[in-house]
């Protein structure tokens, strides 16, 4: 038999999208069905099971360890990123919320900034949100800045913490930063760059799934980017997200979507400053 080219059957389809929906929140309709076997095939060859329901029987009664849970989860989800993607943020960051964060410390406010990226996939966000950070001239050395970069992928995770990205990523980033931010590899490493310490430094990484009911963060965020995730999720998951990462804001703080995303139908406390930007009132 050839797992490769082998089309999971509807009744395993159906019990694993119950799998990954009560799990991830992922929300696999019908047309990801072949999507789904491909995937999940490269589970079975490196196993060497013989079928999509015996890698299920797999997963809930010979993984005690949750192991192959999460090398399950890490084939499916998706993490199509950039740098500085939807560069909008990124400007009112710089243009608003910086400044106001910056003014509430000349008048006794904290020097104190907070920033989570709650789908930091390979990386590409939390760096491009370090640069920013970076390069406001008004955090300076003084100021305790921390960013919070997490998903549910733990394979993604690994390769995000180490700052190594391929020179080509680094295109919308421009020579000069990519100069003043990145390292260049030589050698069997070249053709990649290494984000500095001075963006590593302010990047904490860390597993967070979503849909739990609690997150192990002690912490009130100036800015939650949570872009491009709910459109994986259906409505009542969307809402139960979107409502924990209101209780994570503080007063003020900015929530940031994905260019396709809305949270208009939920009931919440955030109102929209347009291009899916929303801001919890003071």
């Amino acid at each position: 038999m050839s797992v490769g080219i082998q089309t999971i059957s509807e009744d395993d389809f159906q019990a694993f999208q119950h799998l990954i929906y009560t799990e991830t929140g992922i929300a696999l309709n019908d047309s990801k069905r072949c999507l789904l076997s491909s995937r999940l095939a490269k589970r079975l060859r490196a196993l060497r099971l013989n079928d999509y329901i015996e890698y299920y029987d797999y997963i809930l009664q010979r993984d005690p360890s949750g192991t192959e849970m999460q090398e399950m989860i890490n084939c499916i989800t998706t993490n199509k990123t950039d740098f500085l993607r939807e560069p909008h943020h990124f400007d009112y960051l710089t243009s608003n919320i910086f400044p106001g964060i910056a003014r509430k410390a000349v008048t006794g406010g904290p020097r104190k900034l907070r920033i989570w990226c709650a789908a930091s996939s390979n990386g590409h966000e939390p760096y491009s949100l370090a640069m920013t950070v970076r390069e406001f001239s008004a955090f300076d050395a003084s100021w305790d800045v921390k960013l919070l970069a997490s998903d549910i992928d733990t394979k993604v995770l690994a390769h995000a913490s180490e700052g190594v990205f391929d020179v080509e990523d680094l295109a919308p980033v421009g020579d000069l930063r990519t100069r003043r931010y990145f390292d260049r590899g030589t050698g069997s490493f070249a053709g990649k760059v290494r984000a500095k310490r001075t963006l590593r430094d302010l990047l904490t990484f860390r597993q967070i799934n979503l849909i739990e009911d609690t997150w192990q963060i002690n912490a009130k965020f100036d800015v939650i980017f949570c872009r491009n995730v709910m459109i994986y999720f259906d409505l009542p998951t969307q809402r139960k997200v979107v409502e924990h990462l209101t209780r994570y804001l503080k007063p003020g703080g900015h929530l940031m979507l994905g260019h396709s995303e809305s949270i208009q139908w939920t009931p919440n406390p955030l109102r929209s400053l347009g291009h899916t930007m929303f801001q919890l009132p003071e």
